[in-house]
């Protein structure tokens, strides 16, 4: 602010204008609010403290100096001012124009993780444009409390782009016959080299700006060897690069020598063997020599050579140097003092030792590895701890469905029933019937998670008597997930009895207020603090669920089966190893194995989705194709997509080569099923037929 305050005075030498006091926060405040650009941004060489109308100084401005800037130490000053402000007044204004402007830094920032300043379209370290920048981001990074209201999507923003920037700032630092030194005050956009800004400020290392950045990296807590690695040769390049024995003075003049009002003096090098150590502000990029330059570019060496104007209005030497210098050997004992503990334990919500967790995993339970060699007796003892895993299990009542309304469809009945899945919950169903006499075959469709809770059973059934906009969800969804065909409808149309219900927090068992996504955490938190898994009670559902479509008087028992996409993919295997209400199994987009998936950058790691699919403590008896072993030697049907970005591909074969061997081991192979398909994360008409005609197979059908 102070900054942009100096350069406006050295545009108006006249300033009778009234004054805000540093203490009228809130009036000076509101002339960030007035001043601030539609892109969030603000111009620059402004008096904020003035008490004028913001119209009037607007009107005195050219359309260049009324653009948005970090020139200056600029935009980024007024937006930790209003926050600060919004902490003392809680007025959703400042917070907002604080907000506004975080957003414009953001999309200001380049590809290459650096910003631009004003003269010249390059990465930019003058006036600490870039710098400033990312030490906002630091703090918000690191808690400041100004800041505690960003929403987590804008906190990820923010958090990204710092590191992006630190990656550039890493990239940018001069590299000299083979040694790192320091950086210059603009860098190339593609060639990451210094690069010329005004006509007298040439390609060259800096001392003053560079500075500005070993600060900023000394700053970062616990720094990457990479970041202690660039601190340590630009604390070198500034040890070596001091001058000794001269001091700069400021010396009298004529008043008709006065070429600016604020620096009515003149500069001049006075040789002093006691003089404390300075630096220049320019130094050649391949000789380290100390350079000054005129308006015309033209390079001297001496700042008497320097035009009057540019040696008084511009900082050829200072002593910043000397403060970081300083500051290093406290910095570097603590950097090693550091070394002695871990620091961050997590990343990406993980605990750094997650491999060393991974290889506990033994899976001592898995056929194979448990001791029973007998399958059918593995498999009850397998069953027995996948059960206790998931208790306590809802009381079970007696299901007493009503139909409450109906539709005919062509060659089919719509039904939209209720019955009691526990003697806790009483839930809506679709249930969908064929014409003509039964028994018929029958498939639980189980829906997918896709971080959205509107609609549940809509997803896998074509809904009717609803709103416009549950229709309309419900359509949206099925043509981005299911390829425009509503599966459960397919299904029907081909003679299966079909029973789709909501999971608990999904359509008419969500949320009561409105959906949000971080509630299921809370519920699951809520739950397991009670004693109960979401995961577990979820699967307990998709149980009863089975044994209720199995007890339908139209359904053949013998052939009943269980299909879903993503979450309802874990669903359908999970209900298969659990209960023998269910012949046949379908599982698209679902399998894989933990190793592959409890990784940095997998989907899995980001806690929200994973917690309807968690089963307490069952990891460490098996792992997730263990469990869907259980199911053995009944049929089941597994896809995947090879652009599935939710299930490494290897991870995915590693999972079914487990598998094969298990149905191989009982001369079940030829029931066993799975196909990799060139998709993302899809549940497309070509897989739909593809569990179509494997049903038909294995019900005979």
């Amino acid at each position: 602010m102070d900054d942009g305050i100096h350069h406006w005075n050295l545009g108006h030498p006249v300033r009778n204008y009234a004054r805000y006091a540093p203490e009228q926060y809130k009036e000076i405040a509101n002339n960030f609010i007035a001043y601030q650009n539609q892109d969030g941004g603000w111009p620059k060489n402004i008096d904020w403290l003035a008490i004028l109308p913001p119209d009037s100084v607007y009107s005195t401005l050219s359309d260049r100096y009324k653009r948005s800037t970090l020139d200056n130490r600029n935009t980024y000053s007024q937006i930790d001012y209003l926050a600060h402000v919004y902490t003392l007044t809680r007025q959703a204004r400042y917070k907002d124009a604080a907000l506004k402007g975080l957003s414009y830094l953001l999309k200001a920032q380049k590809k290459n993780g650096g910003w631009r300043g004003w003269d010249v379209d390059a990465i930019t370290y003058n006036d600490e444009v870039t710098t400033g920048v990312l030490e906002l981001f630091l703090r918000i990074n690191e808690g400041d409390i100004h800041y505690t209201w960003l929403d987590d999507t804008m906190r990820k923003k923010i958090h990204q782009a710092f590191w992006k920037g630190i990656d550039m700032i890493l990239r940018t630092q001069y590299v000299q016959n083979g040694t790192k030194t320091v950086w210059g005050q603009q860098h190339d956009n593609k060639t990451l080299l210094p690069t010329h800004a005004r006509s007298f400020e040439l390609p060259s290392l800096v001392s003053s700006e560079s500075c500005s950045i070993l600060r900023l990296l000394m700053h970062i807590p616990h720094p990457t060897p990479p970041v202690i690695d660039a601190v340590k040769a630009g604390i070198s390049w500034l040890e070596k690069s001091a001058i000794q024995g001269i001091r700069i003075e400021k010396v009298p003049i004529d008043k008709t020598q006065i070429t600016n009002a604020e620096y009515p003096y003149d500069r001049i090098v006075v040789e002093d063997a006691k003089a404390p150590r300075i630096w220049a502000r320019f130094y050649e990029l391949d000789t380290n020599r100390p350079f000054m330059a005129n308006r015309n570019g033209k390079k001297v060496y001496q700042l008497k050579d320097v035009a009057p104007e540019r040696r008084v209005g511009y900082a050829w030497y200072t002593y910043v140097p000397e403060a970081i210098l300083q500051a290093y050997p406290a910095w570097i004992k603590k950097i090693e003092a550091e070394q002695a503990y871990t620091g961050y334990e997590t990343i990406n919500d993980m605990p750094i030792f997650y491999q060393e967790l991974k290889q506990t995993l033994t899976y001592p339970l898995a056929w194979g590895n448990a001791p029973e060699k007998d399958f059918s007796r593995w498999r009850e003892q397998a069953r027995r701890k996948l059960l206790e895993c998931m208790q306590p299990a809802p009381p079970e009542s007696a299901f007493d469905m009503k139909v409450i309304e109906s539709e005919q469809r062509e060659g089919y009945t719509a039904q939209k029933i209720v019955f009691n899945i526990s003697k806790w919950s009483r839930v809506p169903a679709y249930l969908l019937v064929p014409e003509g006499k039964g028994p018929f075959p029958a498939i639980l469709l189980l829906h997918d998670h896709g971080a959205h809770f509107t609609i549940g059973k809509e997803k896998m059934v074509r809904p009717f008597h609803v709103s416009e906009v549950v229709q309309a969800d419900a359509d949206d969804w099925v043509t981005r997930c299911y390829d425009g065909q509503y599966v459960g409808d397919y299904l029907a149309q081909h003679g299966y009895i079909v029973l789709a219900v909501d999971a608990l927090f999904w359509g008419e068992r969500g949320r009561k207020e409105y959906p949000r996504y971080d509630s299921q955490q809370a519920l699951s938190a809520n739950l397991l603090q009670m004693g109960m898994s979401w995961g577990a009670l979820i699967t307990w559902d998709d149980i009863r669920s089975a044994e209720f479509l199995s007890s339908l008087p139209n359904v053949d028992k013998e052939k009943v089966g269980t299909m879903g996409f993503s979450m309802g993919a874990h669903r359908a295997w999970m209900t298969m190893a659990a209960t023998d209400a269910v012949k046949a199994g379908a599982a698209v987009c679902w399998m894989n194995t933990t190793d592959s998936l409890m990784t940095l950058t997998n989907n899995q790691n980001k806690g929200g989705s994973a917690y309807a699919m968690i089963i307490p403590n069952l990891r460490r008896y098996m792992d997730y194709p263990h469990v869907a072993s259980i199911a053995c030697p009944k049929p089941m049907l597994f896809t995947n997509g090879l652009k599935d970005k939710l299930f490494p591909v290897d991870g995915v074969k590693s999972a079914y080569e487990i598998l094969h061997k298990v149905w191989e081991s009982q001369g079940a192979d030829k029931h066993l099923h799975t196909q990799l398909y060139d998709l993302p994360h899809f549940c497309s008409k070509e897989i739909q037929q593809a569990v179509l005609e494997f049903f038909n197979k294995e019900f005979n059908h």
